[in-house]
Formats: C-alpha cells, structure tokens, sequence
C-alpha cells in the first residue's frame, strides 16, 4: 500500500450563489521517495486539492472522499481532531509566495521556533538547534545572522528556503509544493528545485510538485496528474505522458509550449486552446472541455468516465489513441 492513496476526492464551496464544486472525483496515490507532478491552468482545481490532502482548506469548504489512506491510516473513519493530527504530523506545504507566507513582523527565527514549538518542541535551547539544523538543511549558510532577521531582509530565493526548513520541522513523509519556484528568477529556481530533489532522496520522503511548466515535470517527476475543471483528466508516468498523450487537453497544453529545436516559419504562431478554463459555477454539461476542445462531437455532451488506457489514466470518450483489444 502507498504512502497516500485517495479515491473520489470532491471538494464543494459553499458560496452566496450556491454550491461551487472546485475538486470532483479525484484519485490519485504516491509512495514513499517518489516525485509526482500536477499540472493544469490557473482555476484547474490544482492548489484546492493540495490543500484538500493537506487538511487546510476554508470553514467554507467541504470535502468528501471515498478513500483516504494515509500511512496505512484511513482517514475517512477518524474523527475531524484526530485527522488533522495525523496529516500535520506526516504532510507539510509550501506555497508559491513564501513572502505572503511569512509575518513580516516577526523574525526568521521566532516564526522557526513557533513551527518547531508546535511539533513537538522541546527546551528553548533545543528549538534554537534544531532550527540552525534545519537553516543548515536547506543551504542557509551563517543560520546564526539569518535566525535574527526579518523577511524583508532576506532575497525571495533565502525566504523560499525558510519556508522549506518550516516545511520540514515535522519530518514529513509528503512534502507538497505548490508553484515553490514562481517568482523567482532562473538560476534560482533551479537552486530551489535541486534542494527539493535532494531532500527527497536524502530522507526518502514524497514530493508533489504542482506547477505549470511542463520542463520542471520533465526533469523531476516520476508521475503527472492532468488536471482541468476540478477534474483528472490524465495521469500516467511522465514520459510516456510527455511524449505521447493521450487526452486532447494534455496535447493542447504541450503544443502551446515552444521546443528547443523547434523551427517556425515567418508569422506562424505557436497552438493556442480556443476559449478559457470554463467557471466552476458555469461548467459545461458533459465533458467539461468539450466547447474548447478541437475533437468533439455529439457524445462529448455525456459526461466521460475515467478509464484505463495503456498503462495510463484517461477522462475522454475519444482518447488520442485508441484502447486495443
């Protein structure tokens, strides 16, 4: 059994104008060491399920699943108290603006401590350690100057790698990482990449990866959830994926993207997906890309399920390549 398996994972918002669905029927599952990469427009439902895993959404969310296992624990039979501990224990996040996640007001070191006072703690003298240990982890050379000073001080790469050793304070088993690279130039966003990938095989702990860049998938991931209108749309290993896909939208996505190598002539312009990520309150009836989508036709007004295909997971009635006998 994986570290984390989830069946049918639903969230529904509950707003003025009625009930929003952000996150229907997903499944997904990763193992321990393994990196998995989400992908998808803004408004696809990517950062609502992370934060659905992660056990952080709004009063105003409300979240349904058929499994949720986590560490051989089944979530869906525990109490909301006793979940909560259990995936504050086990799964951490970071999101893409480490300086909105960080108090301006306080110090590195204060807001180090508190993380680490809250899993566990310790004397003071144990807590300052363990965060020079932590600073130290994620490349922060003279934690000692750093631990003193406040976020504005420090450069957006240096605040993302607090909030990585914040991230790690519980010794998580999932770390997520929600867009960590955004904002950040090149160079940097390597750098940060690079400490992932390490802390992941240093401590043998899953990472998932939600981005839009399909190059950071390429380099990184073993595995690639699709995701569009709340739905998974695709999944499968990446390459394979990458290489050859199966689901319209997965393609319309890979041919917007220019290609080293690739030769253009004069004037020609690089594919772009008719229309926009449809609103959550206004999704279309049936497959949700169908009035964007280039290959649709009249059954494409029935919802489609998704099903297996080559190894690989599928929500589509005319997949790219059709299922063998």
């Amino acid at each position: 059994m994986g570290l984390l398996q989830v069946e049918n994972l639903s969230v529904d918002f509950q707003t003025d104008s009625g009930i929003i669905p952000a996150v229907d029927s997903a499944k997904m599952s990763i193992n321990s060491g393994q990196v998995q990469g989400v992908i998808g427009e803004s408004g696809s439902g990517k950062s609502v399920m992370a934060l659905a895993i992660a056990g952080l959404l709004s009063p105003a969310a409300t979240m349904r699943a058929d499994l949720f296992n986590l560490d051989g624990h089944d979530l869906t039979r525990m109490s909301h108290a006793e979940r909560q501990r259990l995936i504050s224990s086990n799964i951490s996040i970071i999101f893409q603006e480490p300086t909105s996640s960080l108090n301006p007001s306080l110090t590195i070191g204060y807001q180090l401590d508190e993380t680490i006072r809250f899993h566990g703690g310790g004397t003071r003298r144990q807590r300052y350690d363990k965060a020079q240990e932590l600073l130290a982890q994620v490349g922060i050379i003279d934690g000692k100057r750093r631990y003193k000073e406040y976020p504005h001080q420090l450069s957006g790469g240096l605040n993302q790698r607090v909030m990585i050793a914040m991230a790690l304070a519980c010794e998580p088993k999932l770390l997520i990482a929600d867009e960590p690279t955004t904002a950040l130039d090149v160079t940097v966003q390597s750098q940060i990449l690079d400490l992932l990938l390490r802390l992941n095989e240093e401590h043998n702990m899953a990472l998932m990866l939600i981005t839009h860049d399909f190059s950071i998938l390429s380099e990184t991931t073993d595995k690639v959830y699709v995701m569009y209108g709340g739905q998974i749309v695709e999944s499968g290993r990446t390459y394979n994926l990458l290489s050859q896909p199966y689901h319209p939208y997965t393609k319309a996505l890979l041919d917007s993207v220019p290609h080293y190598g690739m030769h253009y002539k004069k004037g020609r312009r690089l594919f772009n997906l008719k229309g926009s990520t449809p609103s959550l309150d206004h999704l279309p009836v049936g497959c949700y890309l169908g009035p964007r989508c280039p290959y649709a036709n009249k059954k494409c007004v029935q919802p489609p399920e998704l099903r297996s295909l080559k190894g690989r997971k599928v929500r589509c009635h005319f997949p790219l390549l059709e299922e063998e006998s």
